[in-house]
């Protein structure tokens, strides 16, 4: 029995010398690329994964230090600007990720056999809603669209564009709902800051020669639309 614990500790050991070993030479490797290398090595990540990534995923990964992936990120990222490129590198929720550039979509979109999945007007309206009012109740959805949220609202968490992010210190205890990083996502903002004003919305709402400040409860009749409707300057949703 004591020369079976023995075999297996000693086994055991050899398991855990060989992984450092290991460990220590990815990080040689990759310390050992050269700077040409070291960006096609956070490319092919960035493209293999299809998801967004973290700088602090990136840099585990790399075993490179969080300064240098940015630099190779900033290098990755003005190289996609050229025109002869046919993707960009775009960063979302403080993520990265290389995508498909907005003027091929429809080539794309043919490629696919078919449009992107749509949500619905009212799926929009609601979402609209919660960008701009969250933390927000469905009774207070309820209140600015005049009609029930619940198939919506349902719509929305099942495509986690929302999600549940509290609950209302009142009776019953309702949720709170606010957007996701698949909401940021999806119409390519780093983060809510990035969502056009209220007051811009409003602006380009307006027909010329209108008067006056629509209510903010209409916001929702035509911001974060998809293709074919209208969409404020800087929530297009972009094409990955």
């Amino acid at each position: 029995m004591q020369l079976e614990d023995q075999a297996m500790s000693e086994t055991e050991e050899g398991v855990t010398q060989d992984s450092a070993q290991s460990e220590q030479s990815i990080r040689s490797a990759s310390e050992d690329f050269s700077t040409e290398q070291q960006r096609a090595l956070v490319e092919a990540l960035l493209f293999a994964s299809g998801e967004p990534l973290s700088l602090e995923m990136l840099a585990s990964i790399t075993r490179l230090s969080e300064e240098q992936v940015g630099e190779l990120l900033t290098s990755i990222k003005a190289d996609c600007q050229d025109d002869n490129r046919g993707v960009e590198l775009v960063e979302v929720a403080h993520k990265f990720q290389l995508r498909t550039k907005a003027v091929f979509s429809s080539y794309l979109r043919e490629l696919k056999g078919g449009g992107p999945r749509r949500l619905s007007g009212q799926a929009m309206e609601t979402l609209s809603i919660v960008a701009y009012r969250q933390p927000i109740v469905k009774s207070d959805i309820e209140k600015i669209r005049g009609v029930d949220a619940t198939p919506t609202l349902k719509t929305l968490l099942e495509r986690n564009l929302i999600k549940i992010v509290g609950h209302q210190a009142s009776v019953g205890q309702p949720a709170l709902y606010g957007t996701t990083d698949d909401f940021l996502n999806l119409f390519g903002l780093r983060s809510l800051e990035e969502l056009p004003s209220l007051r811009d919305i409003q602006e380009l709402e307006s027909d010329p020669g209108e008067s006056g400040e629509q209510d903010d409860a209409e916001i929702g009749e035509h911001s974060l639309t998809q293709e074919g409707e209208e969409i404020p300057e800087g929530l297009e949703a972009s094409v990955s």
